[in-house]
C-alpha cells in the first residue's frame, strides 16, 4: 500500500481542519505517508493539496505556489480573530461607496506588509501564536513582505464586499480584510472564504473526500491521484536517457541548460528526481526511486 504516490486535489469542506482531511485520508487509503502543503482555517473552504507517499517529498515546492481565493470582507465590525469565528470588539456605521472601495484596494496590490494575526499558527518562542492568544497573550510580531498579484472587487451589497485575491504563499486573507477595513476607517473582518486555487490545482477539478474513498473501495483511485511530475508541471523538464538516468538515482550531476529548479525525466515521463542547475550543471536535491 505504501507504494500509492501522487498529489490529490481535495476539496475541503467548512468544519473540517486540514489536519482533519489528512486523518481522513489515512484511514481510507491505509496510509501514514500523507501530508497537506498549507492550512486552510475549519471555516475556509475549497482547494486542499495533499501529497500522498513519496510525493510528500515534494511537498514545500507544492506548498510554495501563489494561491487564489474568494472572500467576503464584512465591513463595519472588527473580531478577535479577524474572521467571523471571533469575538466582536467593536462596531461602526458604514458609509463606503464602491468608488472608496476600489481605491483603498489599489492600496493592497503588489508587495505590501503584513503582521501576522496573534490566532495563526506563527512560532514564537517555541509556541504558536494561536496558544498564546487563547491565554489572553499579545505579544510583538515582526511584519512580513507578501504580494497581492491580483486584486479585484466582485460584489458590493454593504456592508459586505466580494473580492477575488490572488496572492503568495504566507499571505493571510483575513489580515488583508482587516487591514481594508481600517484603512476605509470602519474596521472590518473576513467572513466567507473559498480557496479556489493554489498554483495549477484549480477547485474546477476538486474532489471531496467521500468520492476519493468511493474511488478507493471501487479500486478507481488513479483517476483522482496526480502524478508528481504532473504537479510541478510550470518546472523545466530536463529529459534523460538511461545512462543519465542511472547517474541521477545515484545522485550524480548531469548536462542541463535551464537555470534555477528543474525537473528530471526519462523518455516515458516518469519524474526521477528535482535539481537545481547551474552553469550547465545540473545536482539532483531530490531523487524518487
Amino acid at each position: 500500500m505504501e507504494q500509492i504516490s501522487g498529489i490529490l486535489n481535495i476539496n475541503k469542506g467548512e468544519g473540517l481542519t486540514s489536519h482533519d482531511v489528512v486523518g481522513k485520508l489515512r484511514r481510507i487509503l491505509g496510509l501514514r505517508r500523507i501530508g497537506h502543503t498549507g492550512t486552510l482555517d475549519p471555516g475556509a473552504t475549497g482547494v486542499l493539496v495533499v501529497c500522498v507517499g513519496q510525493a510528500t517529498r515534494i511537498a514545500q515546492y507544492l506548498e510554495a505556489m501563489e494561491k487564489s481565493y474568494v472572500a467576503e470582507l464584512v465591513l463595519g465590525t472588527t473580531t478577535t480573530t479577524e474572521d467571523r469565528d471571533g469575538e466582536i470588539l467593536q462596531t461602526k456605521p458604514v458609509a463606503v461607496t464602491e468608488k472608496q472601495l476600489e481605491a483603498a484596494l489599489s492600496k493592497f496590490r503588489g508587495p505590501i506588509q503584513q503582521l501576522p494575526p496573534m490566532y495563526s499558527a506563527v512560532h514564537h518562542k517555541g509556541r504558536r501564536l494561536y496558544e498564546l492568544a487563547r491565554e489572553g497573550q499579545v505579544v510583538a510580531r515582526e511584519p512580513r513582505e507578501v504580494t497581492i498579484h491580483k486584486l479585484e472587487l466582485r460584489d458590493f451589497q454593504s456592508p459586505v464586499a466580494k473580492i477575488h485575491v490572488e496572492c503568495s504563499k504566507g499571505t493571510y486573507i483575513r489580515t488583508l480584510c482587516a487591514d481594508l477595513g481600517a484603512e476605509l476607517g470602519t474596521g472590518g473582518h473576513m467572513g466567507k472564504l473559498v480557496r479556489t486555487g493554489v498554483g495549477q490545482f484549480s477547485l474546477d477539478d476538486a474532489v471531496s473526500i467521500e468520492a476519493v474513498e468511493i474511488a478507493k473501495n471501487e479500486g478507481k483511485l488513479e483517476k483522482f491521484l496526480i502524478p508528481m511530475g504532473q504537479g510541478l508541471a510550470s518546472w523545466p523538464v530536463v529529459q534523460v536517457e538511461e545512462e543519465g538516468a542511472r547517474t541521477v538515482a545515484n545522485g550524480g550531476k548531469i548536462p542541463g541548460a535551464s537555470v534555477g529548479m528543474v525537473r528530471i525525466e526519462d523518455r516515458a515521463g516518469t519524474l526521477l528526481a528535482l535539481a537545481r542547475c547551474e552553469d550547465g550543471i545540473c545536482q539532483p536535491v531530490r531523487v524518487f526511486h
